[in-house]
């Protein structure tokens, strides 16, 4: 009887013949540089796996007139996006149960575990670039979009706080991620709590006398309550409901020597300070209690799951290829080609969620900031130089980056761009452009020249 008991606990699955299926892509699409391509969808089923994949992605730039100045680059990722990822689900009960369909709760309705919406040949830009069909107005599985959306999120999060999240019904193409090389080290966002520990102040004397100043001997209140009034010039200001107001009229007096900071305290700020840093990795979780669990040393090993993962990811430039006109009479005028191929290589264990592998591609031009600051060049006095002896003892080695850095002719110069390392300014990699291709006006009139560089206007 006991080991009858014991064998209906037990909790291994039962191990089915595995079998192995192809899904193979022939992809052919369009789509516009600065935005995030979806390139393939490939879906996994619960306890599905990808032994082995390679795909090769061939991409061609339309015709220019002229070469251009500027690369252009060509990023693809592959990311795996496990069903737990999706919104709708707070952990594996929760898609266990959906996957069953069983309710939380007795009374309630299941989670659904494929959510539909209504496909649109019109309006729908996401299964255009995917090349999909369905007849009408059919209903279909909505995992392709969320899924496409839940990396965008993702990504966002990594990049910056400021950026808005994105819907799981966003059918449209989310905006690429410029590739930037020069401005890496720049940075949106400052978490003061990672510079600064707080420190622990003992007050010997933990009554402060109040005084008041040229106080006389009248008294308002009761005995028990007495308070000084100040007479002459220190006579509250009156206002205008009729009450007087006391401020910079009183003032408390410490002790001297009264304050001290132990040496116990700075070793607390230190590791107040630690901890904030080592927080920081966590930032991108959406609850507070996921973070605090990690913080204490504490495993979640569903969270991995809940979040894409990036199976693969190639980057390289367009190589570019002139053609020259062949009758003579048009020796000189020519065009040019562009093209990249790029492959990559995907390999998945089993995932016991299921999930929707995504592949993307991103043509982005290299940003030419050509009119970015030259700091020696604007420098005028040598205490704006690195110094070691002022540096080395800056309890916050950051800098406040303003807009003229990354543009001299920006509307708002000493608005804040972002922060940076400390003498940032000295790690140099400005492109120059002049000549003819000089633009000191970021609105400057058409210039055929210039239409040779395809980067955006610097702002």
């Amino acid at each position: 009887m006991n080991g009858m008991n014991q064998n209906n606990l037990l909790t291994t699955p039962l191990t089915p013949k595995r079998s192995t299926r192809i899904d193979q892509k022939t992809v052919i699409t369009s789509g516009n540089a600065g935005k995030i391509i979806p390139v393939a969808c490939i879906p996994l089923l619960r306890e599905d796996g990808v032994k082995r994949s390679r795909m090769q992605i061939a991409v061609e730039m339309m015709e220019t007139a002229e070469t251009l100045f500027n690369g252009v680059n060509v990023t693809v990722n592959a990311h795996l996006v496990p069903k737990l990822a999706f919104d709708r689900f707070n952990g594996m009960d929760d898609l266990n149960r959906s996957y069953q369909g069983v309710p939380r709760e007795d009374g309630e309705t299941p989670i659904p575990f494929i959510e539909t919406h209504t496909f649109s040949q019109a309006d729908n830009e996401f299964y255009k670039t995917l090349g999909m069909h369905a007849q009408g107005s059919a209903t279909v599985n909505r995992d392709y979009i969320e899924a496409y959306n839940t990396v965008v999120n993702f990504r966002r999060k990594q990049r910056s706080s400021s950026l808005s999240m994105r819907t799981m019904t966003d059918t449209s193409l989310a905006q690429a991620f410029w590739n930037h090389t020069t401005m890496a080290h720049i940075v949106p966002d400052f978490d003061q709590a990672i510079i600064d520990g707080e420190v622990a102040l003992n007050i010997v004397n933990q009554v402060m006398p109040v005084k008041a100043v040229n106080s006389t001997d009248l008294f308002l209140g009761g005995a028990n309550y007495p308070i000084p009034i100040p007479t002459g010039n220190y006579q509250p200001l009156s206002q205008s409901d009729g009450t007087v107001s006391w401020e910079d009229k009183i003032y408390a007096e410490l002790q001297e020597n009264g304050v001290t900071i132990s040496l116990s305290n700075i070793e607390m700020a230190k590791k107040t300070q630690a901890f904030a840093k080592a927080r920081s990795m966590f930032q991108g979780h959406d609850d507070d209690y996921i973070i605090d669990t990690l913080m204490a040393g504490i495993r979640i090993p569903d969270q991995a799951m809940k979040q894409p993962i990036l199976l693969a990811q190639q980057r390289t430039q367009m190589g570019y290829q002139q053609r020259f006109a062949s009758d003579a009479a048009n020796l000189d005028e020519s065009v040019t080609v562009g093209g990249a191929l790029v492959n990559i290589t995907m390999r998945t264990p089993a995932i016991n969620t299921g999930g929707v592998i995504v592949i993307t591609a991103e043509i982005t031009p290299e940003q030419l900031f050509e009119r970015q600051k030259d700091h020696y060049l604007h420098n005028t006095t040598v205490s704006n130089y690195p110094e070691f002896t002022r540096d080395e003892l800056d309890p916050e080695k950051v800098s406040i980056v303003t807009n003229d850095h990354i543009d001299v002719d920006h509307t708002n110069p000493n608005a804040v761009f972002g922060y940076a390392p400390l003498n940032h300014e000295y790690m140099r990699s400005a492109p120059n452009i002049g000549g003819k291709y000089y633009r000191p006006e970021v609105d400057a009139a058409f210039d055929e020249d210039r239409q040779k560089n395809l980067g955006k206007r610097n702002r």
